[in-house]
């Protein structure tokens, strides 16, 4: 009878430690990928330039495309899970979101024109 309690606090630890895994894998993900935009910015852009993030977009998948692991190139530089109204068919929604945590690095532009939305970006050091 022990022995049933404990399976059950093992499946729960072995459920917990992959959750922890996943999360860490998905922080080395965004690492990666917001090192990338940093170089990409930093070598093209000089201090107080901002980039379209439609031109940010295309570089990263010039640059990085056949480079990243599958599941970075899909969730960052596609509408693979970003099918919503809210991307308003940018396939680089989820990278603009990931740029906005973190507000250290990078600065958002966001310019309207009527009904057109366009979104700058820059490294806040290339700013100073």
């Amino acid at each position: 009878m022990s022995a049933v309690p404990v399976e059950k606090k093992g499946e729960g630890r072995s459920s917990v430690d992959r959750e922890s895994n996943n999360q860490q894998l998905l922080h080395l993900e965004e690492k990666d990928v917001v090192t990338s935009v940093a170089t990409v910015l930093s070598d093209i852009c000089g201090p107080g330039e901002w980039m379209a993030m439609e031109k940010l977009h295309a570089e990263l998948v010039e640059q990085f495309g056949n480079i990243w692991h599958h599941s970075q190139v899909r969730r960052y530089l596609t509408f693979e899970g970003w099918l919503g109204p809210e991307s308003k068919g940018k396939p680089w929604y989820y990278l603009l979101m990931l740029l906005r945590k973190y507000p250290e690095h990078f600065v958002i532009n966001t310019r309207s024109k009527g009904q057109i939305i366009l979104e700058f970006v820059s490294l806040v050091s290339l700013l100073s």
